[in-house]
C-alpha cells in the first residue's frame, strides 16, 4: 500500500525534485567554478530534502506515523550532510590553492592541474568522486545509507530520480576531472604548497576515503547525534 502524506511532505517531495533537477541541470552550463559548484550545492540540499520528506509518514488515519526505519534515515541525513561538507570542503581548499596562483575561477584554470601539482589533483579529483557518490569514497556510503533508508519507507520511486540527477552531476564533475587530467596547462609553472597544506589535503584523502571504506566509526559518532535528536522529539511535531 502507498503511503499517504500529509500537506508538508508534499511541499517537500516537490522541492526535493526541484532542488534535485534544477540544481544539476543548470550546473550542466556553468563554466565558473564556483558557480558550478553553488548549483551542484542546490542538486544536493534535494537529497537532504529527500531525507527529510521520509521522516514522517501518515497513516490512513491522519495520525503521524513514524517507522521504525525512521532511525535509520536520521542516520542516513546526518552522515550525508557531514559526508558532503567534507568533501565540498576538500574541493575549495583545493580551488582556493589553484587561485591563488592563477587568479581565475573557470573550468579551464584547472588544465593540467595533474602535472602542475598531483596531490592537490588528487585530493580534488576525490572530492569530486566523493560528491557524485562514486564507490570507495565517503559521498558513496553516506548516500548508500540515506538512499536505503529512504526507499525502506515506499519512496522507493524518489530514490530512483536521485539516482538519475546523481548521474547528471558525475557528467558535469567528469567534465572538470577531464580539465584536470586531460588537457595540458596553460601555464608552465608548477604550484607550490607549504607542508602543512600537504598536511591538510592528506587528511581530507584519508576521511574522505577511510570515510568511505570504514564508515562504522563515523556511524557511531552519528548514532549518538540521531538517538539525542530523536530523544527530543521537538523536530517530529510537524502535524
Amino acid at each position: 500500500m502507498l503511503p499517504t502524506f500529509s500537506e508538508w511532505q508534499i511541499v517537500v517531495i516537490v522541492l526535493c525534485v526541484l532542488s534535485m533537477f534544477i540544481g544539476n541541470l543548470i550546473a550542466l552550463a556553468q563554466s565558473n567554478l564556483k558557480r558550478l559548484m553553488a548549483y551542484s550545492g542546490i542538486g544536493h540540499m534535494g537529497y537532504i530534502l529527500l531525507g527529510v520528506a521520509a521522516l514522517g509518514l501518515v497513516s490512513d488515519q491522519g495520525s503521524l506515523s513514524f517507522w521504525g526505519n525512521t532511525n535509520a534515515v536520521v542516520n542516513g541525513l546526518i552522515f550525508h550532510m557531514v559526508a558532503y561538507g567534507i568533501s565540498n570542503l576538500a574541493f575549495f581548499y583545493c580551488l582556493a590553492e589553484v587561485n591563488h596562483h592563477t587568479d581565475r575561477e573557470d573550468i579551464s584554470s584547472l588544465a593540467g592541474l595533474s602535472k602542475r601539482h598531483p596531490l592537490i589533483a588528487l585530493v580534488m579529483t576525490s572530492s569530486l568522486f566523493s560528491m557524485a557518490g562514486l564507490p570507495v569514497f565517503v559521498g558513496f556510503t553516506s548516500k548508500f545509507y540515506l538512499f536505503s533508508a529512504v526507499s525502506n519507507q515506499d519512496l522507493l520511486w524518489l530514490v530512483g530520480l536521485a539516482i538519475v540527477t546523481s548521474l547528471i552531476s558525475l557528467y558535469y564533475y567528469l567534465m572538470v576531472i577531464r580539465q584536470i587530467y586531460i588537457e595540458n596547462p596553460h601555464e608552465n609553472s608548477c604550484i607550490t604548497i607549504s607542508k602543512f597544506t600537504k598536511i591538510i589535503l592528506g587528511l581530507f584523502l584519508a576521511v574522505m576515503v577511510i570515510g568511505g571504506i570504514y564508515p562504522q566509526p563515523m556511524m557511531n559518532l552519528i548514532q549518538v547525534a540521531s538517538e539525542a535528536v530523536m530523544s527530543s522529539g521537538t523536530v517530529f511535531n510537524l502535524l
